[in-house]
């Protein structure tokens, strides 16, 4: 069987394409949004080669894929012998491995890696709360040892090509140095990141804190420092490894001053955005607090700062009208499930928010959610989603009413979705990331069994390995790592 993603390319290499990898294997990848008109609940199919898990998620057994020098995807389809394969790196995998699209985390503060794991039993502000005893110390430190900040980041960027993760949207500190060793980090390791100076010129300590003026300057140095060290968009075919980010840190900290003109900058150098929105209880009455009762979601608008390319991290607590803010202005959504239990008190409503049509990827939230793992992240978007499961009846039998609520339910399949597919259009970069289409930039992820999964040769299918990487994998399972068409984890 052929899917659209198939044999758009006889992969000949008088195309002035020339490939240079390829890979053999089983693929795993989603090809389209989960909730559209089709029926998303129709049971596993097979079809000749193709296993379709759902009707968006489709597993390609012994199918080839083939990499071209620029590190776009020039050939996926069946195994057939191309002469050319003689010629080219050749990468074939085990028969229980699964080549995936990369792991994208929408939201990761990079200098909190160094206290990840601590500070669980926090509430996020006020005396003695997250920010104020870890978050501001840990940022600030790093301007103090440029060394030790180097190694941090370093390892960071690492530990995340480990696990999987190819696209990281990091939160830098307020310090543009320490912003540019991420930079640095990133291009050494072969990472595709987002990196932002976090800006703050309110309600932050004296000693981490600026005003309006040197925040601005500085972003816009870190942004320049990006644009020299790993070019621009459009300077060639290639996308960059990395890109600049507009980083208001949330709303309470920055002013009206600052909101709008680093709304006006993204806008003139078309940049990526991000924040935090509606996040827990007490951020959110501190916010409207300053701003007269207004939404997190409303004053972002005001200033400029919703867009295409926003990246809004965690928004449990957004009102129905804020959602629909957010679907208008295509801005995007980073659901953080696992911090979220920790300091949001509440769980994103992700599929009644898929199903409306906003846009929603899944982070970390190093630290407020201390796993690295984007699969660990998967997992917790489940549990999360079982959890307003068991909240939206135990509500609907108090009130002794019959419960027609739409489910809140996600899968592993929803989940994987919002990991890869969803991440890219999140980003904009629905055209370039999140799948195996010809065209695309190959950014991958193999997962193989390990000895720390067990499979029954007599029972599990394909379909069943498949799920039991997702629910039972960590770094032991990855094998090898691809960012634009480059290996950066893993032996040839």
């Amino acid at each position: 069987m052929s899917t659209n993603q198939e044999h758009k390319h006889p992969a000949k290499e008088a195309d002035n394409c020339k490939i240079v990898r390829a890979i053999a294997g089983n693929f795993v990848h989603c090809t389209r949004h989960p909730f559209t008109d089709e029926d998303d609940e129709s049971p596993i199919a097979v079809r000749e080669d193709v296993v379709f898990l759902t009707p968006f998620l489709q597993l390609h057994v012994n199918h080839l894929l083939a990499v071209c020098e620029e590190g776009k995807i020039r050939y996926f389809g069946p195994l057939v012998a191309f002469e050319w394969l003689e010629t080219v790196e050749m990468v074939r995998l085990p028969s229980d491995a699964f080549c995936c699209p990369g792991f994208i985390d929408l939201h990761h503060h990079a200098p909190q890696y160094a206290y990840a794991g601590t500070a669980t039993d926090r509430p996020l502000t006020g005396p003695g709360g997250w920010l104020e005893e870890y978050a501001f110390p840990a940022e600030r430190s790093l301007r103090d040892n440029l060394e030790h900040t180097k190694h941090l980041f370093q390892t960071v960027v690492q530990t995340t090509l480990q696990r999987g993760t190819t696209s990281v949207v990091y939160f830098g500190t307020l310090d543009v140095v320490p912003c540019q060793q991420l930079v640095d980090a990133a291009l050494q390791y072969g990472q595709r990141a987002w990196v932002g100076k976090v800006c703050m010129d309110r309600n932050a300590p004296t000693d981490y804190c600026q005003s309006t003026q040197q925040n601005l300057e500085e972003t816009k140095q870190l942004v320049q420092y990006i644009y020299k060290k790993a070019g621009r968009r459009g300077d060639n075919s290639r996308l960059p490894l990395v890109f600049p980010l507009i980083t208001p840190r949330f709303i309470p900290t920055c002013t009206p001053e600052l909101l709008s003109a680093l709304g006006e900058y993204a806008r003139s150098e078309d940049l990526h955005i991000t924040t935090h929105i509606s996040e827990s209880i007490d951020e959110v009455q501190w916010s409207q607090a300053l701003e007269g009762g207004t939404e997190d979601a409303v004053v972002l608008k005001k200033h400029g700062l919703l867009t295409r390319q926003s990246i809004l991290a965690h928004g449990v607590w957004l009102s129905d009208p804020a959602a629909q803010l957010l679907r208008e202005t295509q801005s995007a959504i980073a659901h953080c499930p696992l911090s979220n239990f920790f300091f949001a008190n509440q769980s994103l409503p992700c599929r009644k928010l898929l199903e409306q049509g906003n846009l929603v990827g899944l982070g970390t939230d190093i630290a407020g959610g201390y796993d690295p793992s984007m699969l660990s992240a998967c997992r917790c978007a489940v549990i999360a989603s079982r959890a307003l499961e068991h909240q939206q009846q135990s509500l609907t039998q108090q009130k002794c009413q019959q419960n027609n609520l739409s489910s809140p339910l996600l899968d592993y399949r929803h989940a994987f979705y919002m990991a890869t597919l969803g991440g890219a259009y999140a980003l904009n970069l629905q055209d370039h990331l999140g799948n195996f289409e010809i065209g695309k930039e190959f950014d991958a992820v193999v997962l193989t069994v390990q000895s720390n999964i067990f499979v029954c040769p007599q029972r599990d299918t394909m379909a069943d390995i498949f799920q039991k990487l997702c629910n039972l994998a960590d770094d032991r399972n990855v094998s090898h790592v691809f960012v634009a068409g480059k290996q950066v984890i893993g032996s040839s």
